[in-house]
């Protein structure tokens, strides 16, 4: 019985050899396929890292300009708002100037108004002193009568500015009435 088997040693060795052989370039095929697999992935890897890049770049580079062009809207809207507002502030600082200028210049008026009046007053007081002396040259008399007229004048043109209606003053007239008197004596 040992001989049977003794027959299918032969090709089973041989079977077992090509069968190991088979598996050998199987196994080396399998490598080689293996490495281009992994060329092909690395490839289709960077190319798919390539594309998708360029879309995530595409559509940040797009929220990044809406991004900007909103940003650029709600600025100019804060400097149109705040150029509006420092308007309206010029605006009513120019007219509070103008008022105070306004309340500086009537209080010079007054100021200049009341001098006016005092100097006026003297004047008037000398002119009735000078008019009762009659050592008192009648050119004196009508310097000091001119110089009351320009006084009364000026007072005019100051009440007028201040938007004070203007007096008659009894004693001008007075006094003119003494003034012709003297200048026909």
């Amino acid at each position: 019985m040992d001989r049977p088997v003794g027959v299918f040693v032969e090709p089973l060795s041989l079977l077992s050899s090509d069968l190991a052989q088979i598996a050998a370039r199987i196994q080396s095929l399998e490598t080689a396929h293996l490495a281009r697999m992994e060329a092909a992935v690395a490839q289709l890897e960077e190319a798919l890292r390539k594309k998708i890049t360029a879309s995530l770049q595409q559509r940040h580079d797009g929220e990044l300009q809406e991004g900007t062009r909103v940003i650029r809207a709600e600025f100019d809207e804060r400097m149109r708002q705040a150029t509006d507002q420092w308007t309206t502030e010029r605006q009513s600082l120019m007219k509070e100037i103008a008022s105070l200028r306004a309340i500086a210049d009537r209080r010079e008026l007054s100021t200049e108004i009341a001098q006016t009046e005092t100097a006026l007053s003297e004047l008037r007081n000398r002119l009735d002193a000078i008019a009762d002396d009659p050592n008192v040259s009648a050119s004196k008399l009508l310097r000091a009568t001119a110089r009351e007229s320009e006084l009364q004048a000026y007072l005019n043109g100051l009440r007028f500015k201040a938007g004070i209606r203007s007096e008659s003053n009894p004693n001008t007239d007075g006094v003119k009435a003494v003034v012709k008197e003297s200048a026909t004596a």
